[in-house]
């Protein structure tokens, strides 16, 4: 690894330019030695130690890949000015994590300076492991249609609903299936003494001031698009369409109900658990993988208390599933030309990412070497060493798998909660609904995003709670295209017509 790329670290944010890289300018790319291979990579770090050159882990994983990987560990907490760094300066690693689509991203992708990945990635022969990438992942990386990098695979289907069990069950209630389901077990758990303490002190679900959570997905299921749908043949925003104006009436009807906090405006997200824990609502609309928490944490206070999870509802009986998902992805690794001088070379560092999608390699990172690092159970479940000095030996190795093969090693479920989770993972996973805007970027959204996303927000949260009609929120709705909100339109439609890798 050279000097100067070790010093990239150093640089000032405020001295970061990125004219060097778009500019061509910086290091002269380098043929990889393919006698005696190596790869600089560049990745996050979340632990104060991380795997060393001289682990038997990364040693091990180095042998079974047979390339030397050497790794920059970089504090996940200035990543992001690493990255800015790297792009202001030129100076690339051969392998680089970038965590999101940022327009500094955006632009060098867009002036070259990452290899294309597109087809690559759909390569069965050349990259079996690679080529199991999923299609909509690939589509929220992209940039104008192209892939410029392998994600890193994060739980697509993590959208859930945590509910209080013992009193589904005390109530002869079943787990809700329909949006009309869902309704009545809120009323319910607000009008039938569901703790049975005889007093009319509960009630159903737990909303806070981020009311996207509950709303995004209470609108997925009525049948509204993910964020951005198709509507005559071109994108338009999930609030102009009519079953999004559905899922605030039925937000409207709960609250007016009482079916929902009254507080809802201004109660905290950091408060989410509060209300559930301590037994005066039931349901949480969130991310499937909270319901682990509030279970663990409410055996303290009540040890009689089930939590339980499910995915989705539907809008009626006859409704196929839809379900929220996230973008699929936790950034993903970009290939600089500066560093990676020809197609050959990287076709050998996707052969190196390919190869560590197997299971020996995936096992390595996520657990170590068995009989040092773990052990396994009678049922083939990894017991970790509780040793701090082995688990600095893979300690953010992690962080280099991109996970596109699942790791068939497992730890065993702590509680019966933790499993249904996973189950939800994969229920989800099968009915998400995609945005078909991701991959594209508006300039006035870039400037004004935080402006546009008030207006509605705000019309929102006061339709909901009876301060403003109907009328009125169609009117803030044509303020916000007003204030920019169709030129974000305009831009994003201009992109997708272009986009020629996207059927319409």
């Amino acid at each position: 690894m050279t000097q100067t790329w070790k010093k990239i670290a150093t640089v000032s944010l405020a001295a970061v330019m990125l004219t060097g890289s778009l500019a061509g300018c910086g290091q002269q790319a380098v043929s990889i030695d393919k006698e005696n291979p190596s790869i600089n990579v560049m990745t996050k770090a979340y632990n104060t130690e991380s795997a060393s050159p001289d682990s038997p882990v990364l040693q091990k994983l180095e042998e079974f890949l047979g390339t030397k990987l050497n790794i920059t560990w970089v504090p996940s907490t200035s990543y992001d000015e690493k990255v800015t760094a790297a792009m202001g300066s030129g100076e690339y690693p051969q392998v680089m994590l970038v965590g999101s689509r940022s327009s500094s991203v955006i632009q060098n992708s867009r002036a070259g300076t990452f290899w294309d990945v597109t087809d690559k990635l759909t390569d069965a022969e050349k990259f079996p492991n690679l080529a199991q990438t999923d299609p909509t992942v690939n589509h929220n990386t992209s940039i104008d249609g192209k892939v410029y990098g392998v994600y890193r695979s994060r739980e697509l289907g993590r959208a859930g609903v945590s509910i209080r069990k013992d009193w589904l069950d005390k109530l002869g209630l079943e787990q809700p299936k329909t949006i009309d389901d869902f309704y009545n077990v809120l009323k319910a758990f607000k009008e039938q003494d569901p703790d049975g303490n005889g007093a009319n002190d509960t009630y159903g679900m737990i909303v806070t001031d981020y009311l996207d959570g509950p709303l995004n997905n209470i609108a997925i299921w009525m049948g509204a698009p993910n964020q951005y749908g198709i509507k005559d043949g071109k994108l338009a925003p999930a609030f102009m369409f009519d079953e999004y104006l559905e899922a605030l009436k039925f937000m409207n009807k709960c609250y007016n109900e009482g079916l929902i906090n009254q507080d809802m405006a201004t109660y905290s997200s950091d408060k989410w658990n509060e209300q559930f824990l301590s037994g005066k609502a039931g349901v949480i609309i969130d991310v499937a993988d909270r319901a682990r928490r509030l279970a663990q944490n409410i055996q303290a206070i009540d040890p009689n208390a089930v939590v339980d999870v499910f995915g989705y509802v539907t809008k009626d009986a006859s409704s196929e599933p839809r379900t929220l998902p996230t973008t699929g992805y936790d950034g993903y690794y970009v290939f600089p030309k500066t560093s990676v001088a020809t197609e050959e070379d990287l076709d050998f560092i996707l052969g190196v990412m390919d190869k560590a999608n197997e299971q020996e390699a995936l096992n390595l990172m996520n657990y170590g070497i068995e009989g040092r690092n773990y052990d396994l159970d009678a049922d083939g479940y990894v017991v970790k060493k509780d040793d701090a000095n082995l688990t600095k030996e893979y300690n953010d190795l992690n962080q280099f798998s991109t996970g596109i093969v699942a790791t068939k090693l497992q730890v065993k479920y702590a509680t019966d909660v933790a499993e249904k989770i996973q189950e939800v993972y994969d229920e989800n996973k099968l009915h998400t609904v995609a945005n078909p805007a991701e991959p594209y970027v508006s300039d006035t959204y870039s400037t004004r995003g935080p402006q546009l996303d008030a207006i509605m927000s705000e019309a929102n949260t006061k339709f909901i709670v009876g301060q403003i009609s109907e009328d009125e929120w169609k009117a803030q709705r044509d303020r916000w295209l007003q204030q920019g909100g169709q030129k974000v339109i305009d831009e994003l439609n201009k992109a997708y017509e272009e986009d020629d890798s996207v059927q319409k």
